[in-house]
Parts: C-alpha cells; structure tokens; sequence
C-alpha cells in the first residue's frame, strides 16, 4: 500500500469531513428562527409582564428543539410602544408585547379595551377578550401588518397624585394627570374634570418629581417598579381603565414561517398570557403591601358619578368610530360587552 497514497486519502476525507460539518452548521444557523421581543416594560423579573414573556421564550425554543431562538429586548431597549408597533409593521422587529394605549392609532375598534369602566372586573375582561368580540378586534390587525396573538393583562389602572386623595369626582377637579396616548384616555380624564396630558411613560418619572403634572394612571405593578411612590403621595383605587396588553407579530415575517413554527408560536403566546394573568394576581395584592410600606396612602373610591359620565360623555363619542362608520352598530358593540356574563 502506497503510504503516501493513503495519507493524502485520509487528509482529503478529513477535509471533507470538515467541510461538510462546517457547511451543516452554517444551514442550522441559517434555518434558525430568530425572534427579536420586544416590550417597553421593566427589568424586573418577578413582575408579570417578565414572567410572562421569559415562559414564552421558554416554551417556544424546547418545543422548537432549538430551531427557534427568541432574544428579549425589555424595557424600552427597541422604543416606546408606538416605535415598538411601528417596528413590527416594518418587519424590523418580530415580536412584541405591548399595552393597548397606542392601538387604536393603528385599529380604530383596538379603543374599545379603552373605554373607562366598560369591564366591571378581571373574569369580565378576560371572557370579552377570549370570545367573540375579542377575536372580532384580533382579526382587525392583519389589514395593517401585525399578527395579533393573544391577550394578557396589564391590570386595571389607577389614580395616583400628590395633592390629595381622590374618593369622589369633584376631587379630581384642578389636577393634571399625565395618560398615555390615546384619544380615549385623554377625553375621559378630562371628562372626569382633570386636565389629560399625554406623555411619553420614559418622561413620567421626572414630571411628576418637577411637579409638571400633579398625578398620573397606571396599574399597580408599575406605580411600584417606577418608584412613582417616592414622588406621589395618594394612590385612589379607581380601576377607571382595564389595560390589557398583547402579544403581537409582524405579519410579513409570520408568513414566512412554516406551519409547525406558526403553531408553536402561536400556542407558546396563549399560554405565556395566561400564565402571566395569573402572576398578576399574587402580584397586585402584594404591590399593595408594599406601596403601603413605601409611605403611600391608600383609599376606595366612589366610582358611581365617574360610571355615569362616562356612558353620558365618553361611550357616545365613539360609537360611530367604533362602528366603523355606523354609531347603531358601535353602540351596539358597547351593550354587547357590557352585558358579556
């Protein structure tokens, strides 16, 4: 045998082998799904929204086996909710889970989750949201580029200041209070008798700690993870907003996923909502502890004359928008929620 014969063989076979090992790995990197999340939450990750979207990462690469890879980009890191929602229409951004402030910017009907005390409670909010009328709003995103996924909670919002207790309407009289941006939001608050001001969240802090507004509206877990306490005196359990997020995809990029992925992802966003409804529930009622703690002081609220304005000033503003066009048709929508057992 020829040993310099079979000394080249053997290099070539290695060579070979190499290559084809290189060029196999190269097509896995290449046949990898990779997933950007996006949210503009906090880092915390015993908060509920984090809870949540770290168990769809979970879920989805074990039931991918690995194929699918999903890198989180928490608080703000890709925008703030508008250039988070922006992002996915360009297909910059794969996925995201946002609040409902901005939606209805991009789906009219996305204002309903907005309109202030149009859920009497969580089991309320959830069964609108799972059933028809939710899938109904779902189906409204694809016409603009996004793949609505599922719904999860952001809790019900309330009224913090650092001027005074807020227990009936009249209290809310003088006071301005940052919201987010959305239409609904600012007529309502202004409605209540307060001054609205939209305003970015990552500005928040700073005006209330400058004094540029006297208050502002959010759910518990964040009042707490913002240090708004440190800033804000009172904090009023009106539950006026429920604030529901969603998990959202890019819809050019959903359609360039096989089918085995979409279920995957699909179902991974589901259950990831689901377990974070229920995280928030353990987690309000200790946010309330330690907001308390934090020096905090914590009152109910005569909700009646804010119910009523609100369905004398505020539902019949929208419903022809609502309606798409046709107010019957929108009021209809309102009363169908309304009366959801």
């Amino acid at each position: 045998m020829n040993i310099k014969k079979s000394g080249s063989a053997i290099a070539g076979l290695v060579a070979a082998t190499t290559l084809f090992a290189a060029l196999t790995m190269s097509a896995s990197a290449q046949s990898t799904v990779n997933i950007k999340f996006a949210h503009n939450g906090n880092t915390n990750p015993d908060d509920p929204q984090n809870v949540g979207v770290n168990a769809f990462k979970d879920m989805v690469e074990e039931r991918s086996n690995g194929a699918i890879s999903v890198q989180i980009y928490p608080a703000g890191q890709l925008g703030d909710a508008r250039t988070i929602v922006e992002g996915i229409q360009l297909g910059m951004i794969e996925m995201a889970d946002v609040e409902n402030g901005p939606m209805g910017g991009f789906v009219p009907e996305a204002m309903l989750w907005d309109l202030p005390f149009i859920f009497r409670d969580i089991e309320h909010a959830h069964t609108v949201l799972d059933g028809e009328i939710g899938r109904s709003v779902q189906e409204k995103y694809t016409d603009v580029g996004i793949r609505h996924l599922a719904y999860n909670d952001g809790g019900f919002r309330y009224f913090t200041n650092d001027q005074r207790p807020i227990h009936t309407m009249e209290d809310l009289q003088g006071l301005s209070i940052r919201v987010m941006e959305s239409e609904v939001m600012v007529d309502t608050i202004n409605a209540f008798g307060a001054s609205a001001v939209p305003m970015s969240f990552g500005e928040l802090y700073t005006a209330l700690q400058q004094g540029v507004v006297d208050g502002q509206e959010n759910p518990m877990n964040l009042i707490y993870s913002q240090r708004f306490y440190e800033v804000q005196d009172y904090l009023s359990l009106s539950g006026h907003f429920y604030y529901p997020r969603q998990y959202i995809a890019a819809e050019k990029w959903w359609q360039t996923l096989d089918e085995e992925h979409q279920e995957i992802i699909s179902q991974a966003s589901v259950e990831a909502s689901n377990i974070q409804r229920e995280s928030l529930v353990e987690y309000e009622v200790e946010m309330r502890s330690v907001l308390e703690s934090n020096g905090m002081k914590i009152n109910e609220v005569e909700k009646d004359a804010f119910i009523e304005a609100a369905a004398e000033h505020i539902y019949p503003s929208y419903y022809e928008m609502l309606g798409s066009g046709d107010a019957s048709r929108g009021e209809e929508l309102i009363r169908a929620i309304m009366a959801t057992e």
